[in-house]
């Protein structure tokens, strides 16, 4: 089986067209709910931050980083749970499923029918599970406690990380593709999450931290309660602070991303299990059709200028590109602020329909 060489996301070849058609019918009713949630959800004081957000998620997830003590494997942030977090999940949700489409049908990242099981793993179980681990850690009084608050939002992405990797070992045993027991697959598959989890959770806090110093209404906190900036940013300057931090990371910072695969694709290397020579077997022809279909209209497949047929390698059979460290690409830093600028401005007309649609106003959206 041949499989895309950098998508980060889950590929066609691991579901089944039936599995895909009903992962794909749950994905859109469960967006279909947030974005009638999110009208009636999100704060006036959040509209800036949906389209900021998805657009400094998008380039943030083009940044792969290796695994601390995981020799040969990288991984890249999710980021449901920090949408999740400063947006609500409803509207995350939808940020998330705005995010993924962009990058599958412009990037070729994910597969087109696994597009369902993408938002489902890490749109839907992040933002719903993550969100109320959070609340739950966090408590109603305990709001202005920093330590809290950081650590409530570590623990809910490693659960949720882990919770939405788990997904995929499930769904390829049951579009019967898996050629080797589902426990070690999963097994494989949580190990390496929660090695990702724990690096995500390091971002999410981050980003906290920032914004408890410059806007701590955004994180339901008084400016009394914790230490602000002074003088204090506005609102334009804050979200200007975000979209070029995105921009820098999708045009510059991804050059010095990790060649090595991810956690998804290391987990299914067949050299991880001696039971099986292939770890994944599909021979569907239309899975085949629908990868040849989204390698030819993809734009910019791989986020570059694609000069080999997808999921092949050169004469020798290996890429030997992908060992060069880091790699200033003109085209990958031209798709990942092209990226940044669609999802920017999809979700940026999202946040306006909401606005004009909804019952916003309110301070906060829980």
């Amino acid at each position: 089986m041949i499989t895309p060489l950098l998508a980060m996301h889950m590929a066609n070849e691991l579901l089944s067209v039936s599995v895909a058609t009903v992962t794909l019918v749950f994905a859109a009713a469960f967006v279909g709910l947030a974005a009638r949630w999110a009208r009636k959800t999100l704060a006036d004081n959040r509209l800036p931050l949906m389209g900021v957000m998805g657009a400094f998620i998008f380039a943030a997830q083009m940044i792969n980083f290796t695994l601390p003590g995981m020799p040969g494997t990288s991984g890249h942030l999710g980021g449901g749970v920090l949408l999740a977090i400063l947006l609500g999940p409803a509207v995350g949700i939808v940020t998330m499923a705005a995010i993924l489409i962009v990058q599958c049908l412009l990037f070729q990242d994910g597969g087109l029918l696994a597009l369902g099981c993408n938002i489902i793993n890490m749109g839907v179980v992040p933002c719903l599970l993550g969100w109320g681990l959070y609340r739950v850690l966090l408590g109603p009084a305990a709001r202005a406690a920093a330590w809290r608050q950081y650590l409530a939002a570590w623990i809910a992405c490693v659960v949720s990380v882990v919770a939405g990797a788990a997904m995929v070992p499930i769904e390829a045993a049951f579009s019967g593709v898996l050629q080797v027991p589902l426990s070690q697959f999963l097994g494989v598959m949580i190990g390496v999450h929660l090695m990702i989890g724990l690096c995500e959770g390091a971002v999410t806090f981050a980003v906290i931290a920032y914004l408890r110093r410059v806007r701590p209404e955004l994180m339901d906190l008084e400016p009394g309660d914790v230490p602000v900036a002074t003088p204090r940013p506005g609102y334009s300057v804050v979200t200007a602070s975000l979209l070029v931090t995105a921009l820098l990371l999708a045009g510059v910072v991804s050059w010095f991303a990790s060649t090595l695969p991810d956690g998804l694709e290391w987990s299914y290397l067949e050299h991880r299990y001696a039971t099986a020579e292939t770890t994944i077997q599909n021979d569907s022809p239309t899975v085949a059709a629908v990868d040849r279909w989204q390698s030819q209209w993809s734009p910019m497949a791989d986020y570059t200028r694609r000069e080999a047929p997808m999921g092949q390698l050169p004469a020798g059979g290996k890429d030997e590109s992908l060992s060069a460290w880091p790699k200033p690409d003109g085209w990958r830093s031209l798709a990942g602020v092209l990226g940044t600028i669609v999802t920017l401005s999809i979700l940026y007309g999202a946040a306006h329909w909401i606005r004009n649609t909804g019952h916003t106003g309110q301070a906060g959206h829980n």
